[in-house]
């Protein structure tokens, strides 16, 4: 029998060298993007807001009559920090008088449901919680008593959460006033034979990043009112104050942030309602557990469906794969991406049908 053929496989060090360059160019590559990923998320954020912003700048120039888009810019950026200052000054010197007299009587409450008249304290009696109850007294005082420590050491946190804040104000602030000069560069590059069909596209996903911001603000705005007439309902029922005016804020700033910010707002909500009346506590659990539901299934997804031309069950699908590859950011940009996606493949099978046709 005859040997089998041997085939041999010559590699020459040029080769070689060249495998080894692509390796090692991939791993800077790698590092390079995963060094930078949080200054390349505050540029999307930027380019994201700017791109929502950017038809609030075009009406304040066309009603002020503002030539300067640095100016325009200004007036949006002033109108929004004085939304923002007052509805800080709404809702935070209550929250924080609402906080230092529960920390104050939370030691009275205590003793008050330790008493063996009330049926708390019947309960407690009865099962024999006395020295469950001590220890949940004493480890509550001393986490009261030791509230500031984890403020001061989340410090560092929150200042590098501010800078980024303002390095997002900065960006979208220069991408708003030098955005038309940038565009005007980029379609002079374009061939002329694809210019126009290029603008119409980029139009298109225009259209859908603002309509997806329109929608969500429609949606924030449902959530807020609802809740806002839940709480007035119950706090008049159960005879409290509270200041219902600025949690319904609360919501509705949370509730830009699709499917999820709802649930950030009504915890939100339910633990300053919990420093007034747990009862009240209670009945704004059960509303935003049912609205939640509502919103989810119904609103949300019909609301930006219209806007972002998918259907309900793309949307949620879109923003729970958001939300599985970037968490918060990747929700609150699943739908426009996704719609953007909508439009490019919309466009790429129209070409394809006219070539072949």
């Amino acid at each position: 029998m005859s040997n089998p053929s041997k085939v041999e496989l010559t590699v020459s060090n040029r080769t070689i060298i060249r495998v080894i360059f692509i390796i090692l160019a991939t791993l800077i590559s790698i590092r390079f993007l995963m060094a930078v990923s949080h200054v390349l998320a505050l540029v999307v954020i930027s380019l994201f807001l700017a791109i929502a912003l950017n038809p609030v700048i075009d009406r304040i120039r066309k009603h002020l009559r503002i030539k300067s888009r640095a100016a325009a810019t200004g007036v949006a950026y002033l109108c929004v920090l004085a939304i923002l200052v007052g509805f800080f000054l709404i809702i935070i010197p209550p929250l924080a008088s609402q906080t230092s007299t529960f920390v104050t009587s939370l030691p009275d409450t205590v003793q008050q449901i330790k008493k063996p008249e009330s049926s708390i304290g019947r309960l407690i009696n009865r099962y024999q919680l006395q020295d469950n109850v001590d220890t949940l007294s004493k480890t509550l005082g001393e986490r009261v008593k030791n509230l500031p420590q984890p403020v001061l050491s989340n410090a560092g946190r929150i200042g590098a959460t501010v800078a980024s804040l303002i390095a997002v104000l900065v960006m979208t602030f220069m991408m708003i006033v030098e955005g038309p000069k940038w565009l005007d560069r980029f379609w002079r590059l374009q061939p002329k034979s694809r210019r126009e069909h290029n603008q119409r596209v980029a139009r298109q996903m225009y259209g859908v990043i603002t309509g997806y911001v329109n929608g969500q603000l429609v949606v924030a705005s449902i959530a807020a009112f609802f809740a806002l007439i839940a709480m007035l309902i119950a706090s008049n029922v159960l005879n409290v104050s509270i200041n219902a005016l600025g949690l319904a804020g609360v919501v509705c700033l949370t509730g830009l942030i699709p499917m999820f910010g709802n649930a950030a707002g009504s915890i939100i909500v339910i633990a300053v309602c919990a420093l007034t009346s747990l009862p009240l506590a209670l009945i704004m659990l059960i509303f935003f557990m049912v609205y939640q539901q509502i919103e989810n299934m119904t609103i949300q997804p019909i609301i930006q469906s219209r806007k972002s031309e998918l259907t309900p069950l793309l949307v949620f699908i879109a923003v729970l794969i958001g939300f599985s590859f970037g968490g918060l950011l990747g929700s609150i940009l699943a739908i426009p991406v996704a719609g953007c996606l909508k439009v490019l493949t919309n466009d790429y099978y129209r070409s394809q049908i006219a070539k072949h046709s």
